[in-house]
């Protein structure tokens, strides 16, 4: 069996390479500390390094559909704002209606409700034509351009109400393959069982011209229509601010969590780091009083 030779060189060498191990203990503690992670390149730990990138790569998509949310939250609001002021206004019109259909009231008296129908018929085509911000909210895809137009005769009166929108979905992403439809067209709220703005034109003409058993039949019977429609439209609009509310406390919550996560990967524990870093400091000081003692010896102290 050989035996091994230990030279001043192995000892110097040695020592020397316990002293730059124990620096680079250092160095890494101290990095810990002053980025208060304990993983800082994916060498330090190629797993938690991997976890950490994955984990990163999800709060950016989530943080995206919240964004999402956020974002359409406002268009929704106003959606169900104008919704209640059409029926607001139409409310006014079957009292108006009413009126005008109990036999009491003469041509002078009629022609003063018909201008009160004709004021409204301006506001509901003025409210069907909502913008938020620069957006037409009713026009389906088509939101840079009015979503209705209107045909006046030669005393500047409606006489025809034309919808240039489409029925094309507003669809926001809210998670991993789940898109939500946002959106109302104008011509499912306003003109599709019943059309409002034609039913208030035939009311206005109805009591211009004195004609009070369509205002008593069938006025009456399309206002109820209406009003029933816009409550669709209004549950529909609710239904889907239900469902992202719900979705972004969901989401909320799971970004708590993949903070954590994310944390638990690759954050520092300081107490831990500290303490370590203080036996690191002093495991130094000793690999250097034993390099000391190792190389001290040199040809002039043989020569003193």
């Amino acid at each position: 069996m050989g035996v091994l030779r230990v030279t001043q060189g192995i000892l110097a060498q040695r020592a020397l390479t316990n002293i730059q191990n124990q620096s680079r203990r250092i160095l890494e503690l101290q990095t810990q500390l002053s980025t208060g992670l304990r993983v800082n390149a994916p060498s330090d730990n190629p797993i938690d390094a991997r976890r950490a990138i994955n984990t990163r790569a999800t709060i950016a998509k989530n943080e995206q559909y919240l964004e999402n949310i956020s974002t359409i939250g406002p268009r929704l609001e106003e959606t169900v704002t104008a919704i209640q002021t059409m029926s607001d206004n139409l409310l006014r019109a079957r009292e108006l209606t009413l009126q005008g259909a109990n036999g009491t009231n003469d041509q002078t008296s009629l022609d003063a409700l018909a201008e009160e129908i004709n004021q409204i018929l301006e506001a509901a085509v003025n409210t069907a034509n909502h913008q938020t911000g620069s957006l037409y909210i009713f026009g389906g895809t088509r939101t840079t351009t009015p979503a209705f137009d209107v045909t006046r005769d030669v005393n500047g009166d409606i006489t025809a109400v034309t919808y240039q929108g489409n029925t094309e979905d507003i669809e926001i992403a809210v998670g991993d393959g789940i898109k939500v439809t946002t959106n109302e067209p104008g011509s499912t709220v306003f003109q599709s069982s019943q059309d409002i703005f034609q039913t208030l034109i035939d009311i206005r003409d109805n009591l211009l011209s004195g004609d009070q058993a369509s205002l008593q039949d069938a006025r009456l019977t399309e206002l109820e229509t209406a009003r029933q429609q816009l409550s669709q439209a209004m549950s529909r609009v609710g239904a889907v601010q239900n469902r992202l509310e719900r979705t972004e406390l969901e989401l909320e919550d799971f970004q708590i969590q993949l903070e954590e996560l994310l944390s638990d990967s690759i954050d520092a524990d300081f107490a831990d780091v500290v303490i370590n870093l203080n036996a690191q400091s002093n495991a130094f000081q000793a690999a250097l009083s034993a390099a000391a003692q190792v190389i001290q010896p040199s040809l002039l102290d043989f020569i003193r």
